[in-house]
């Protein structure tokens, strides 16, 4: 058995695949703390820039004067950026490793969150549609930390236990810009949300070459089954298209009972932190009552969240609500991804397919629940 690093096998370097001197490599004593903590903070980072994005954008929309009942089109092409990154994100990050692929998608995310503050100041709609597309790309990228997470010492839970730091700060900044900037307060936080992209490029390019073994041949590695797979992607699903209808349809939900962009933006801050809390917690559970059935108490969570939010008129009661759903969220998340890769080493078409149906789950309730 050989274990390399892989950048060494890159196509077009010109490199000895061999151990260093003809040394056996320990992979046990490459540091990994390092390379978690980063995949950490990048995901951090990347959620800190949905709760801008997510806080602002059904409101900033809104604002281009739609025809009443018509579809949230910003929205939409935000996830259909993130559908549409799903299949070269995982065959970026299997063929050229993980600094070149995060940090593709964390510079398309700097660059549409500085188009789309551009286009909301010039007014300019297309442009603006653009700028989200390519927002929601950077989102598609940055989902699969939890991937590499997960296949680097099963530490996924981690890494998307870190997504709650990122909705934790999101508050206080969007609060700071909207008291001193105004009238461009939705331009200056749709900025912000590029340039917390940049913080995850940062932290990407410098993530250490991915370890790789060289043991069996290809068809001889196992893979999670068909049935897992099936499973594991319905349920995230279906909990994506919860999730998303209660994020496309809360904040003009609120709106309309009075409640301002400020306040608003914590509730929604609590919803995008709560999703991301079972990562901290949820490992144990995982472990004893098994990935699915975590998956599916999930689910019931979410749905149970997303009825409730039908009947709130006040802060309080929305914040709860959205908590209760995206705890659930979380919870059904990491229960199939864990399901998946506790089945066996899933291939990178397999987690791309995973990952796209998961993007049109969301498309769906953003078309049933987001219309303005």
């Amino acid at each position: 058995m050989a274990r390399v690093d892989s950048l060494r096998m890159r196509a077009g370097q010109i490199f000895c695949a061999c151990d260093i001197d003809g040394l056996p490599l320990d992979l046990d004593s490459v540091p990994k703390d390092a390379s978690i903590l980063r995949m950490a903070l990048a995901f951090g980072a990347s959620v800190l820039a949905q709760v801008l994005t997510l806080s602002v954008l059904p409101l900033a929309s809104a604002s281009f004067a739609p025809v009443s009942g018509s579809l949230p089109w910003p929205y939409l092409a935000l996830l259909l950026g993130a559908a549409l990154a799903g299949f070269p994100a995982s065959l970026l990050l299997d063929r050229l490793g993980r600094q070149s692929a995060f940090a593709l998608g964390a510079s398309l995310g700097l660059a549409g969150g500085i188009l789309a503050a551009f286009a909301f100041v010039e007014r300019l709609f297309p442009t603006f549609i653009i700028g989200l597309l390519w927002l929601g790309m950077a989102q598609g990228f940055g989902l699969f930390y939890r991937h590499a997470g997960a296949m680097a010492g099963r530490a996924g839970g981690v890494v998307f236990g870190a997504g709650a730091l990122g909705a934790v700060i999101g508050p206080f900044i969007i609060e700071m810009l909207s008291s001193n900037f105004g009238p461009l307060a939705a331009a200056s936080i749709l900025a912000a949300s590029g340039l917390a992209h940049l913080i995850t490029l940062g932290l990407a390019i410098g993530l250490p070459g991915r370890q790789i073994e060289i043991t069996l041949a290809s068809h001889d590695v196992k893979r999670p089954p068909l049935s897992v797979l099936i499973s594991a992607t319905s349920i995230a699903a279906l909990a994506w298209l919860g999730m998303n209808g209660v994020m496309a349809h809360a904040p003009l939900a609120m709106a309309g009972c009075g409640l301002t962009f400020s306040m608003s933006s914590i509730a929604m801050a609590a919803h995008l932190s709560a999703m991301y809390w079972p990562g901290f917690t949820l490992g144990h559970f995982v472990s004893r009552f098994g990935a699915l059935p975590t998956s599916l108490v999930g689910l019931a969570l979410l749905s149970g969240g997303g009825l409730g939010l039908l009947t709130q008129t006040n802060l309080i009661g929305f914040t709860i609500s959205m908590a209760i759903a995206g705890y659930g969220w979380g919870m059904a998340t990491i229960g199939a991804t864990a399901a998946i890769h506790r089945a066996g080493h899933p291939s990178a078409f397999s987690l791309a397919v995973h990952d796209v149906v998961l993007f049109l789950g969301a498309l769906t309730g953003a078309v049933l629940f987001g219309r303005f």
